[in-house]
């Protein structure tokens, strides 16, 4: 009997200890700007937190550290996953096509995709025609990634497909589960910061 106790006790601790690392996260809303700010940490291989809930609507500043010491790693959003020749994948769909999307910080890489891109920064872009990709190199400077919440109701991935698609291969990936808007949230998509007022970057003619 007493065996049994102890079982059940461990085995009541390890289910513990489980769920306290797959908790979801949410923005935290500033109560004057409505803005969410999420901090997003990229490691060999692993985002933390890896479980996110956004609301449509929803004004978000996502904040992105590499705290790897050799590894760049990528941030994309998306669902359905297409093997490319090259041994690299990506998302079918973009959660960010259309979608204007203000980049800040240092980066390595912008892969604009589809979206109204406003850069401000160090980094190259590239106007590609395929998704929404940041790529980071181990940095102690933030990037930081504002939006205002689509209209795509559902759940999607973030991942980063760096290193030939071995960080994807090795589950450095998350779940992003956008939500309706409550029925008496603001809609902050005109409402940006003047240090964003620049002009987008065109959307490729894929």
């Amino acid at each position: 009997m007493k065996y049994m106790s102890i079982m059940v006790f461990v085995i009541v601790l390890i289910l513990g200890c489980l769920s306290c690392g797959s908790d979801t996260a949410a923005p935290d809303i500033d109560p004057e700007t409505q803005i969410g700010t999420l901090n997003i940490s990229m490691d060999d291989f692993k985002f933390t937190p890896d479980k996110i809930d956004i609301k449509v609507g929803q004004r978000i500043r996502l904040v992105l550290n590499n705290s790897s010491a050799a590894n760049d790693h990528s941030f994309s959003v998306g669902y359905g996953i297409i093997d490319q020749d090259d041994g690299g994948k990506e998302f079918k769909t973009d959660l960010f096509e259309s979608v204007e999307v203000n980049v800040a910080g240092s980066v390595k890489l912008i892969k604009s995709g589809t979206t109204l891109l406003i850069h401000d920064g160090n980094g190259d872009v590239e106007n590609n025609c395929g998704g929404f990709v940041i790529v980071k190199s181990p940095s102690s400077e933030s990037t930081i990634i504002e939006f205002t919440v689509p209209n795509k109701i559902g759940e999607f991935e973030f991942a980063s497909f760096a290193n030939g698609g071995r960080d994807y291969k090795d589950g450095m990936k998350g779940l992003l589960n956008v939500f309706p808007k409550d029925d008496d949230a603001r809609s902050w998509q005109n409402e940006v910061g003047s240090a964003w007022r620049q002009k987008p970057t065109p959307i490729p003619n894929c």
